[in-house]
């Protein structure tokens, strides 16, 4: 086998040549253009991505509200409460929780990110409402839960 020789080795024979302006910017354009592609391709499906987590901490949301409702029935001989916030001081923290469209805490009103909660029949059942972002950024009822009391 045939060693290499590193002191006869040429670096001088080995340089680079520098590239001509139109190669570079050939190159640069067609990056450009592939950058272009994915974003265009990929800017809908984070979009996507994003109102799905959205919609899914507003569901997480209204679970966390119906225990809270739950567990004022237990504490109060099985009578819901009328107005939403007397669940505050069930709730973790006691505190409401937050609207994950605009960051701030929910304020029990029909709009995105919110949720509803009313009690028809004047604390022997409730409703709660979660709602979504649907088109045009109107509010849209993603998901209802309810429950009554147990009339044994």
């Amino acid at each position: 086998m045939k060693r290499l020789d590193l002191k006869k080795l040429d670096l001088k024979s080995l340089s680079l040549k520098r590239p001509d302006t139109p190669d570079l910017v050939l190159t640069a354009g067609s990056v450009s253009l592939i950058l272009v592609c994915l974003f265009l391709l990929g800017a809908p499906a984070l979009r996507n991505l994003q109102d799905r987590a959205r919609a899914s901490a507003v569901q997480g949301n209204a679970a966390t509200v119906q225990l809270a409702a739950e567990t004022y029935a237990f504490r109060n001989q099985g009578c819901y409460p009328e107005d939403p916030l007397d669940l505050v001081e069930y709730l973790p923290g006691e505190v409401a929780p937050q609207n994950p469209y605009t960051g701030q805490a929910l304020l029990f009103k029909n709009q995105p990110g919110d949720l509803t909660y009313r009690s028809p029949s004047r604390g022997h059942d409730y409703i709660i409402e979660a709602w979504g972002s649907g088109e045009r950024g109107c509010s849209e009822r993603i998901l209802v839960l309810k429950g009554q009391r147990d009339n044994r």
